[in-house]
C-alpha cells in the first residue's frame, strides 16, 4: 500500500516491518463504509455572502469534483425509468422462487431488504433545502481510523458516495 495508507493505520495497512515481510501481491485489507447524517452544513448561514477561507493543508476529504464525476458516471450507467418499470413488472410476474443455496423465498428476502431504512436512498435524512452538506460518508479501516471522507450533498445515501471512496482506495493499493 501507499505511504499514506500506512500512516493512517499501521496495524491494518502495514507499518515498515509488516510491509517488508509480505509480498506486494499478498496484501489484504479490511475496510468499511459508514454515513453520519448528524454532521450537516447549513445553506448560507445568517445570509452571509462570505465563504470559508481556503485550507492549504492536506485533508482526508475527497474533492467535490471527483464526487461529481462519479455521480455523473453512475447516472450514465443506470437504466432509464421506463426500463426499470418494465423489469419490475417482469420480476413481479415471475413465480416466487428460491435463490440458489437459500432456503428462503425471494419475496421474503425482498421484504427484509425493503424494511431496512438506513440504506434507503429515497428516505431523506436531511433536507437539501436548509443544508448544503447533508452528512458525511467515511471509509474506515477495521480499527475505525478514517481513511477518507466525502461530504454528502444530496438527500439519502447515494451509491456514488460509496463508489468514489472505494475507487480512491484502489488508487492507493498495489495492483
Amino acid at each position: 500500500p501507499s505511504d499514506y495508507l500506512c500512516t493512517c493505520c499501521p496495524l491494518c495497512l502495514g507499518g515498515g516491518l509488516q510491509r517488508a515481510s509480505i509480498p506486494q501481491d499478498d496484501f489484504d485489507c479490511i475496510v468499511c463504509l459508514d454515513a453520519c447524517f448528524t454532521q450537516k452544513h447549513t445553506n448560507n448561514p445568517r445570509n452571509s455572502a462570505t465563504h470559508d477561507p481556503p485550507n492549504p493543508t492536506n485533508t482526508v476529504f475527497i474533492p467535490e469534483s471527483e464526487v461529481k464525476a462519479m455521480e455523473l458516471f453512475i447516472e450514465g450507467q443506470q437504466p432509464t425509468s421506463s426500463n426499470q418499470h418494465s423489469s419490475l413488472i417482469q420480476n413481479q410476474l415471475k413465480d416466487d422462487n428460491f435463490e440458489k443455496g437459500m432456503r428462503v423465498p425471494t419475496s421474503v428476502l425482498n421484504g427484509c431488504g425493503d424494511s431496512f431504512h438506513a440504506a434507503d436512498e429515497k428516505q431523506q435524512k436531511a433536507s437539501t433545502r436548509f443544508f448544503a452538506d447533508t452528512g458525511l460518508m467515511a471509509l474506515l479501516c477495521h480499527h475505525d481510523h478514517v481513511l477518507w471522507l466525502v461530504n454528502m450533498t444530496s438527500a439519502g445515501e447515494k451509491q456514488h458516495y460509496a463508489l468514489v471512496l472505494v475507487k480512491h482506495l484502489f488508487e492507493y493499493l498495489p495492483p
